[in-house]
């Protein structure tokens, strides 16, 4: 599978995205050249693990959804439910198209045919049991100045959380050894950018004791009304594992090392 981490930072002004790159074929191979953070609509980001199929079509449902959302104020609840639709709209999808080939009857027909036969809706029923929308994901954006976050995990069931508080959500096959981390750090949303970054790299470069998740990253920086791609660094990252190691890493509250995040990075100055 992958990680995918989100992490609210900056005493929640901001929300950094983290994914590994790798896609896994089986035990055959892999390619570490797969994009699992996504941009929506009103300035929302998330990140992605699970089936890339499957992936790609809850994404793209989510867009549309997102899109389609009146007035300029979207509440949390508005993107919640824009995630469970989305969700279930592929989940009857891949139904349909199993249903198809066993026992050759449409999700329609299975909803409403009342006169199918028991033998066949029993079977209908038996396939429908084995159906998984193969999907997490890390959702994330902000609402005026205050954060949004939600962590969807899929399967033959799908929930849907919150994470504003720590503010640390972890998604794929290396959440919990990223999580794990994240908590040794003591990472929350009051500390600061650079130094949130840190714990956010580390944690990324950890989660890789699971074979699946792959070397390379992806990150995003959101803050209200904008978000942004965070390419290269890694001199400045790097100069910072070096130094800190398994020390506290208190010294990254300093605003000096905020500033040189923006700067490396080319993120506007906070207003």
């Amino acid at each position: 599978m992958t990680v995918g981490i989100g992490l609210l930072c900056n005493h929640a002004k901001n929300i950094l995205l983290c994914a590994d790159m790798r896609a896994s074929y089986g035990s055959a191979s892999s390619n570490d050249q797969t994009g699992k953070l996504f941009d929506l609509p009103r300035f929302f980001c998330g990140a992605t693990a699970g089936t890339t199929s499957q992936c790609e079509d809850v994404i793209s449902e989510l867009y549309h959804r997102m899109g389609q959302l009146s007035g300029d104020d979207v509440a949390p609840e508005q993107v919640r439910q824009s995630i469970v639709d989305s969700y279930h709209r592929i989940y009857i999808e891949l139904s349909d198209q199993a249903l198809r080939s066993d026992p050759r009857i449409t999700m329609e027909q299975y909803l409403q045919d009342q006169t199918l036969a028991q033998q066949v809706r029993q079977r209908a029923e038996e396939v429908l049991q084995d159906i998984e929308v193969d999907v997490d994901l890390v959702v994330a954006g902000f609402r005026g100045q205050s954060p949004i976050q939600f962590v969807a995990e899929g399967g033959k069931s799908i929930s849907v959380r919150a994470e504003v508080s720590p503010g640390n959500a972890v998604i794929g096959s290396g959440s919990m050894a990223a999580l794990n981390w994240l908590n040794y750090r003591k990472q929350s949303y009051a500390l600061g950018l650079a130094h949130s970054l840190l714990h956010l790299t580390e944690a990324k470069q950890f989660a890789e004791i699971d074979p699946t998740v792959g070397p390379l990253r992806q990150m995003i920086l959101l803050w209200p009304g904008g978000f942004k791609g965070l390419e290269g660094g890694d001199q400045l990252i790097e100069g910072w594992w070096h130094r800190y190691r398994l020390l506290l890493s208190d010294g990254l509250e300093d605003e000096a090392h905020n500033q040189a995040v923006r700067e490396t990075f080319g993120i506007p100055s906070p207003a």
